[in-house]
């Protein structure tokens, strides 16, 4: 006589088997089935979650340091290009006598050079300064400040530098106290002072020279800059490091 069996689908052979492989739960029922997350397995050779939040404040703070030094510099520059423009603006002027031996040729250049440092002190002199600032139509106190005596090295020139506001009135006074000199050496019985190089007021030098002070500006910009610069990458590792 046959003997009836029950039949099973594959499907209930495979949940069978899997069932049995994991084997009854705790409690005696049939044991669950792992869910695996939606998103998937994470990846192991990628950086922990940790790490790219470390990572993207450091970038964050990299950017304001940067965006700090820009701003710094900008600022510097901007204050000092203004500063310059308000600065008084002078002309300097330069008339120069020239001294030479009168009839002695034998005369050393040591012995001419400190004839020149005497009438160095004849175009400081008050008479000279007096003389000076009438031409000039400024006061005798503005011109002093604003005179400038001075023997070159090595030679027989005095050089008479005037520095105002105006450039005219400049080469005016210097012009003025050039010919007080020679007259004055012009009773020498040693040396003999010649104006071998007239004040002219088209070629006088604007001061403060404007094109340095702007090369000054903005070297102190890019200083500033770079310093803000480096203290703003040192506060970001500080944070990264205390994070």
């Amino acid at each position: 006589m046959s003997q009836w069996q029950p039949q099973q689908s594959a499907g209930d052979g495979a949940r069978t088997t899997q069932d049995a492989a994991q084997g009854p739960s705790k409690d005696g029922g049939p044991a669950a089935t792992p869910q695996t997350s939606p998103s998937g397995p994470r990846d192991p050779g990628g950086p922990p979650p940790a790490d790219d939040a470390r990572a993207a404040r450091s970038s964050a703070l990299r950017r304001r340091g940067v965006l700090a030094a820009l701003l710094a510099g900008l600022l510097v520059l901007v204050a000092g290009l203004v500063i310059i423009e308000q600065l008084p603006t002078r002309y300097s002027t330069k008339s120069t006598i020239s001294f030479a031996p009168r009839s002695q040729p034998n005369v050393s250049a040591d012995v001419i050079e400190l004839v020149a440092n005497k009438y160095a002190v004849v175009a400081s002199s008050t008479t000279s300064v007096a003389s000076a600032a009438e031409a000039a139509s400024v006061t005798r106190k503005e011109l002093r400040n604003a005179l400038s005596v001075s023997v070159a090295a090595n030679t027989a020139n005095l050089d008479i530098s005037v520095s105002l506001p105006d450039a005219n009135e400049a080469a005016r006074a210097a012009n003025t106290v050039a010919a007080v000199v020679s007259r004055a050496a012009a009773d020498d019985q040693l040396i003999a002072g010649e104006i071998t190089a007239r004040a002219d007021p088209v070629a006088a030098q604007l001061q403060p020279s404007r094109s340095l002070l702007r090369v000054v500006a903005v070297a102190a910009a890019l200083l500033v800059a770079g310093w803000v610069s480096f203290a703003a990458r040192q506060i970001s590792r500080r944070a990264g490091r205390t994070r």
